[in-house]
């Protein structure tokens, strides 16, 4: 009888980073770019390092960060728009094979609903991808993360409107179009199934405007699925070596005890988050989701042509950022996805996050389980408050311990069969925080000298870190040091 190998990751394994334009770019009014959601986001000095200010906004908190007198630190990013040699030549001396980044929509529609995009935004991706070739760095790219053009919000009231769908979908046919030649990753949509914790970003609705704001939510995500599936169907036309993904964050929990109850608030909570990877992989709403909108009064408008559109057209990989872990307690917890208990077995940083490398291999295992799919980690880190010496060094064992730890549990979910074909760290240098806009919160191996108010040098200084991940890189994750 043949004996079964382990399996273990290939040489053509892609180890690399992940950014966001909104994060990153800057020259939010340059070349013809108008303005995104991500451009009114303020950084709040003083403020609750856990406190994700810019979710749920209603009407007054959107007209008071548009027009307030804040610093929006997403305008100016880590200056990638002018500087993106200096970073690709940074991430080729650290040997990475991939950066995953997004494009910018409000770069090429700066309105989202243009008749024709903006050749200059188009431009500045042609020099990128090309720059990035010549380094041998493969762009894996994300169509839309976090950030629309800020017309489609006031215009449209974000993804809620069903006008969306055509209007993102040109645009994803635009770019698809673009630069089919040189990029063949792509991911659709980021994220997609944080529409509780990234509302206004995923979605640009307010709260205020919708009379049952759960239910347009769920209608915008329904939005969100046509849309991805015109675009993969596109793709497929276009060219048969396009591999389009969706991605989720990894949100499932751990039942907080043994007790029954426990165990069973875990497993509904968890089914509502495959509910996103369930649509969008095996073609279908499940019933179990469907239950929940009835349960919820949730009543969505959804044709039998949308149906047969998402059957016919499923993604071809799926990715996955994964960052911490939480558990869920009937009688303190909810359905809502932001209802959880703390694991008293794990250390967190500074802004509440949990570290637990374990979570990895049990989120990618039970992904491939459940899909049989190629996978990728899209995103994988955690922010720290760097010290930069006066030999302009930063120590950061810390950061070095995390990534072993969690490559560990991925190299273990692969040996057991997981297809996993790239890892990204977020970030490889250091960016604007997501959520609480800041640049104090680190996740790189780069550190770029700017300040939360985007005062600072610019100068890059290689962490400890830096020569740690390239030496990872180098022995293809067989010596993680």
């Amino acid at each position: 009888m043949e004996e079964l190998a382990m399996k273990e990751i290939g040489k053509d394994f892609l180890w690399g980073g992940a950014i966001a334009a909104n994060q990153a770019e800057g020259a939010y009014n340059r070349d013809g770019r108008g303005l995104s959601t991500a451009d009114i986001q303020p950084f709040i000095s003083g403020a609750d390092p856990v406190d994700l200010h810019f979710n749920d906004l209603d009407s007054s908190t959107y007209e008071k960060y548009r027009n307030g007198a804040y610093f929006y630190p997403k305008r100016q990013g880590v200056h990638f728009y002018d500087r993106y040699k200096e970073y690709i030549d940074a991430l080729a001396e650290m040997h990475v094979k991939t950066l995953r980044l997004s494009i910018s929509w409000s770069r090429i529609f700066p309105n989202g609903d243009d008749a024709e995009p903006n050749e200059l935004g188009l431009a500045f991706y042609d020099r990128l991808f090309e720059y990035m070739k010549s380094k041998n760095i493969e762009p894996i790219v994300t169509i839309f993360h976090y950030e629309m053009p800020l017309n489609l919000v006031d215009k449209y009231g974000g993804w809620a409107n069903r006008e969306l769908i055509d209007l993102f979908v040109n645009y994803g046919q635009t770019v698809l179009n673009r630069y089919q030649h040189v990029v063949k990753y792509w991911i659709i949509i980021n994220q997609i199934n944080l529409i509780h914790k990234e509302a206004f970003a995923s979605l640009g609705i307010l709260k205020d405007q919708a009379d049952h704001y759960e239910q347009a939510k769920f209608q915008a995500i329904h939005h969100q699925f046509v849309a991805s599936a015109k675009i993969t169907e596109f793709a497929h036309q276009l060219s048969p070596t396009l591999q389009m993904g969706m991605m989720l964050a990894d949100t499932l929990t751990v039942p907080y005890s043994c007790d029954p109850a426990d165990v069973k608030l875990n497993f509904q909570r968890n089914r509502m988050q495959y509910f996103y990877s369930d649509v969008l992989l095996r073609g279908e709403y499940p019933e179990y989701a469907l239950t929940y909108f009835e349960d919820h009064n949730i009543r969505l408008e959804i044709t039998e042509s949308e149906k047969e559109l998402l059957r016919n057209n499923t993604a071809d990989f799926l990715a996955v950022s994964y960052y911490w872990s939480n558990t869920v307690k009937a009688g303190e917890n909810t359905m809502d996805p932001n209802s959880t208990v703390k694991n008293p077995y794990l250390k967190e940083n500074r802004w509440g996050w949990s570290i637990n490398a374990s979570g990895l291999y049990l989120c990618v295992s039970k992904y491939w389980d459940r899909y049989r799919v190629p996978m990728m980690i899209a995103e994988n880190g955690i922010g720290f408050r760097d010290v930069l010496t006066a030999d302009c060094k930063v120590h950061d064992n810390y950061r070095i311990e995390y990534h072993q730890e969690h490559i560990k549990a991925l190299l273990e979910a692969v040996r057991e069969g997981a297809n996993v074909f790239a890892y990204c760290t977020w970030a490889p240098f250091d960016i604007i925080s997501a959520g609480t806009a800041e640049m104090t919160k680190r996740y790189g191996f780069i550190y770029v000298d700017y300040d939360d108010e985007g005062n600072g040098s610019g100068e890059f200084h290689y962490k400890d870190s830096f020569y740690w991940y390239r030496h990872v890189i180098d022995s293809n994750g067989q010596d993680l040091g």
